[in-house]
């Protein structure tokens, strides 16, 4: 092997190795999408940093709850503040009882982070007798969110769930997933943003 082939080689190598580390965050979601769809949650969970994820939560809640009891601390309602101040500790019971496979599945495929979403969407869509209304699966498909994407420096990626039906809206007012760069090219779901909550 001459010295000229083995300097293409090696460029080509380097080439093929930067081309997978930029490409590496948008391969892990769309493995994690798959493992969602499929409902393999083993291979699933190994992309997600569940105590990251739900700290990250309890933050955005506990912020809001704050505000709210700002507010009625302002008004001069003591009742109020007392049932903001209930509703602040009851945030990481709710919080560690929503992030589940399932409900973080159902986020990476609907854009949607309720326990109600991961239950509902899996229902059997409703039949119908009009011939020119599209097909259940079809119409499921259009109403799919459409991903877009965010880098954030080399080590965070943020992917917003766009609705279909507001494809103009704000990164804000869509539900924001952030991953995080571990080694080389390994990327895990470490947050996620709520809508209006997002920053």
């Amino acid at each position: 092997m001459t010295t000229k082939t083995i300097k293409i080689a090696v460029i080509a190598a380097a080439v093929a190795v930067a081309g997978y580390w930029y490409w590496s965050p948008f391969l892990a979601i769309r493995q994690m999408q798959s493992a969602a769809q499929e409902k393999d949650a083993e291979a699933f969970n190994e992309r997600v940093d569940y105590p990251k994820l739900r700290e990250s939560l309890k933050g955005q809640l506990s912020a809001v709850m704050g505000e709210q009891m700002a507010k009625t601390q302002d008004a001069g309602n003591p009742f109020a503040a007392l049932g903001s101040m209930l509703g602040l500790a009851m945030v990481d019971r709710f919080v560690d009882a929503m992030v589940r496979p399932e409900t973080v599945m159902r986020a990476m495929q609907d854009g949607q982070m309720s326990p109600a979403a991961a239950k509902t969407s899996d229902a059997p869509a409703p039949t119908t007798s009009n011939p020119d209304s599209p097909a259940p699966a079809a119409a499921r498909e259009d109403n799919k969110p459409k991903w877009t994407y965010d880098r954030k420096g080399v080590d965070r990626l943020i992917a917003y769930a766009t609705d279909p039906q507001k494809p103009g809206a704000p990164n804000s007012e869509k539900l924001g997933v952030v991953f995080e760069r571990s080694g080389f090219a390994n990327w895990k779901l470490t947050e996620v943003r709520l809508p209006v909550l997002g920053r």
